[in-house]
């Protein structure tokens, strides 16, 4: 898998400066920190900017939405229904504020067990291909559970992404591939 050595990364806790502080804030505050991130930020020249923002409809979104016109959404679930719903939710969110999904991941889905080698299925098993498939938008793929990737998140670092060894990176570069193919087809079309 390929290292993106020139990855930026800004969060609400870098300001806040405490990591266990919690961040009780209203709609308007939210949205005007988010727009700060977006708009005043001296950004190196980016291919993409991601946002991360909770699994729902709410403020976080919504102000993204409204603030980047041509935003589209990548989806991420687990296979647990209570995240589908949750999916579900988010896609219609998307399809009312004529956003494009790129299309829904589906994280923790089963561990390789390290002595036998077989997928242990933890959870429901084809959530995130079934809501894929009845919410018609894209399957970009699945991430298993990788106890590197858990150990080295706590850990703060991220050792593990120039492992090609770990089915979790070689998913991943998938999924980055198939991102980078759709865009760049649309891109094309015009």
């Amino acid at each position: 898998m390929r290292y993106l050595p020139k990855m930026e990364v800004m969060s609400i806790e870098v300001l806040m400066g405490d990591k266990d502080a919690a961040t009780i804030w209203r709609g308007p505050l939210k949205g005007g920190v988010i727009r700060q991130f977006i708009s005043d930020i001296e950004w190196m020249d980016l291919d993409y900017l991601i946002i991360d923002s909770p699994p729902d409809t709410g403020d976080e979104p919504l102000t993204v939405a409204q603030t980047i016109l041509d935003a589209k959404a990548l989806i991420v679930t687990t296979p647990l229904e209570l995240s589908l719903a949750d999916v579900r939710k988010s896609i219609n969110f998307c399809k009312k504020m004529n956003m494009e999904v790129l299309g829904l991941v589906e994280n923790m889905s089963g561990l390789t067990c390290p002595h036998c080698g077989k997928t242990i299925e933890l959870f429901k098993t084809m959530g995130g291909m079934e809501t894929a498939k009845s919410e018609h938008v894209r399957l970009l793929g699945s991430l298993p559970i990788e106890p590197k990737v858990v150990r080295c998140g706590d850990d703060g670092n991220i050792d593990f992404l120039g492992d090609d060894k770990l089915e979790y990176n070689r998913a991943f570069g998938q999924i980055v591939d198939t991102i980078e193919k759709v865009l760049k087809n649309k891109n094309e079309k015009g």
